[in-house]
């Protein structure tokens, strides 16, 4: 290759830059050229499915960093969105907390629950890792519907929250969300993609690959585990937050344990340890069940069989997930990585050695 290529790399800052290619750069410029236009030419459904695809990218990227970079496995990620949307509500109509206090607060008290969270699960690893947070998962769940049942206007109602205000900026309607979540969706896949090139992220890469191994080198597994639980719990408070003032009520009921395995198949099918990964995983798993929806829409009166498509929305995570383990494991972002890096070296081609040549 040619001294003066563009994918040649002679330093290590070079190999780590965020976009290492020169048509890497072109096409996230374009993107966000066409996402700050979407707002004038979509219609309110296609703003509404954009808002709700960027608070899936926070969450995503919260826990790619604790499971895909760090390896520890939680299926308590939606409760710790539930607490960002619940201290979201107690802030906001107890004590009239303004948008700009009640967000950071929630993040704040979400990371506090991780650190706690964080202590035993330092104890473990694998399934009894994942077992535990299941059971904090039920924990928070319980207080939280005891509380929602007490102080809230009903059991099965919500918290109503009114619309946030911003100086003389009152954030209502599709349009005006749609800005706020974009740029607060990419100022979150900025920070992870720092984070990830940082030291904290090498270090949690070594955690995941061989803990022991990373603390021979001098690694403090104990504090790395620990921030790990705690930047992935502030992110998904980030995230519940953000949702709870989005659509204007907060029920636990929408905080389950199926919300929790939706946002493993984001980072499982968008590539673990990726935060591009996330991003393309929250929005295929975000638009997964209104692909399917719009499919039965256009079937036959005759052939739509009432709760069906539902149904299927529901089998659809699952199935997904079982395809992508069997024939991509390593999720779309591999799938990118394969195109982008045959057009790299077009025309030439990589061919693997067959056994006779590799002796």
């Amino acid at each position: 290759m040619a001294a003066g290529s563009p994918y040649l790399r002679v330093s290590y800052a070079e190999t780590n830059r965020i976009f290492p290619e020169p048509y890497q750069r072109v096409v996230v410029t374009a993107a966000l050229v066409a996402l700050l236009a979407v707002p004038f030419f979509g219609s309110g459904y296609l703003l509404h499915l954009m808002n709700l695809t960027f608070l899936a990218v926070i969450g995503a990227v919260g826990l790619n960093l604790l499971t895909g970079y760090c390896g520890q496995v939680s299926l308590g990620h939606a409760s710790f969105m539930a607490i960002g949307a619940f201290v979201t509500a107690i802030l906001t109509n107890l004590y009239a907390a303004p948008f700009w206090l009640a967000v950071p607060a929630s993040c704040i008290i979400g990371a506090a629950v991780g650190f706690v969270v964080g202590l035993p699960a330092l104890r473990f690893r694998g399934i009894y890792l994942a077992i535990t947070t299941l059971a904090m998962h039920y924990a928070i769940i319980f207080i939280l519907t005891t509380y929602q049942a007490k102080f809230g206007s009903s059991a099965t109602a919500g918290i109503s929250i009114p619309a946030p205000v911003i100086g003389s900026w009152q954030i209502e309607g599709g349009r005006s969300w749609y800005y706020v979540l974009l740029l607060t969706g990419v100022a979150t896949v900025l920070f992870g993609l720092n984070l990830s090139r940082s030291y904290v992220g090498r270090a949690w890469v070594a955690i995941r690959d061989r803990d022991i191994a990373a603390a021979s080198v001098g690694i403090n597994v104990t504090r790395f585990k620990l921030l790990a639980f705690v930047t992935s719990a502030a992110l998904a408070a980030l995230a519940g937050s953000l949702g709870a003032y989005f659509s204007g009520v907060v029920t636990v009921e929408a905080y389950t344990l199926e919300l929790a395995i939706l946002y493993l198949a984001m980072i499982i099918v968008g590539g673990m340890g990726s935060i591009a990964g996330s991003v393309l995983g929250a929005v295929f798993m975000t638009l997964l069940p209104f692909w399917i929806e719009h499919g039965f829409d256009m079937l036959p009166p005759n052939w739509r069989l009432g709760s069906t498509s539902y149904g299927l929305q529901e089998a659809a995570i699952g199935i997904v997930i079982i395809l992508f383990l069997l024939f991509e494991p390593k999720g779309l972002i591999e799938i990118y990585r394969r195109i982008a890096l045959y057009f790299e070296r077009w025309p030439f081609r990589y061919r693997e050695l067959s056994p006779a040549e590799r002796r």
